[in-house]
């Protein structure tokens, strides 16, 4: 442990400050792809513990008794229950539009965080350049301070940009591979909240 954490703050030092705002995106992809990782696992756990309870709501719809539903959907574990509850709650509009609604904004919830790891992947390596940039210039200012003949001074500058490319390149590969699998699921669970939501429309044209 304690020579990881010398390795770690030997790249640091190394590589400059820009290695601060790469090491940054580093830690915010680890935090995004953990709340990720909790909420799919969490979505799909509901999902199946919360058929029958989902299905109940959905009988008292299709009997006509939207408030049984209403409770049904609140107290149901399935991650579409609190959706069917806060549309049949909401009186000032056609239940179709305040499910689609209330639909949008759980979607909106489990796209959350996308955003910011499709930032990182564009942003590491940009910031990697950066980092390759500022390197060459000392490189170049130590060249003309020292003479060309010293290349003790020069390899600072020239070891300072490869790590930041390295790194950039690294957090950036990093984001993309969860970022790519994140947008395959939030893929099937607009497929499947649409199937629901359908699901619920249709119980509710068929109440009596």
């Amino acid at each position: 442990m304690d020579g990881a954490l010398e390795l770690v703050a030997t790249v640091m030092r190394r590589g400059g400050p820009v290695m601060w705002p790469i090491a940054l995106c580093s830690l915010l992809v680890v935090l995004v792809v953990l709340r990720k990782a909790l909420q799919w696992a969490f979505h799909a756990f509901a999902r199946r513990i919360g058929a029958a309870g989902w299905a109940r709501a959905l009988d008292a719809l299709r009997a006509g008794d939207r408030a049984a539903a209403r409770g049904l959907a609140a107290k149901a574990v399935s991650p579409y229950g609190p959706i069917l509850a806060a549309a049949l709650g909401r009186d000032d509009q056609p239940f179709a539009e305040a499910l689609e609604a209330e639909a949008r904004a759980a979607l909106r919830g489990l796209a959350c965080g996308l955003g910011v790891l499709d930032t990182i992947v564009t942003l590491a390596p940009m910031l990697g350049i950066l980092g390759t940039v500022t390197g060459i210039i000392a490189s170049f200012d130590l060249m003309g301070s020292m003479g060309a003949d010293d290349p003790t001074g020069v390899a600072g500058g020239i070891a300072e940009a490869l790590i930041t490319t390295a790194a950039g390149l690294v957090v950036s590969i990093g984001a993309l591979i969860p970022l790519n699998a994140g947008r395959v699921w939030h893929r099937a669970q607009i497929r499947a909240m649409e199937a629901a939501m359908s699901a619920a429309e249709r119980a509710a044209g068929a109440a009596p």
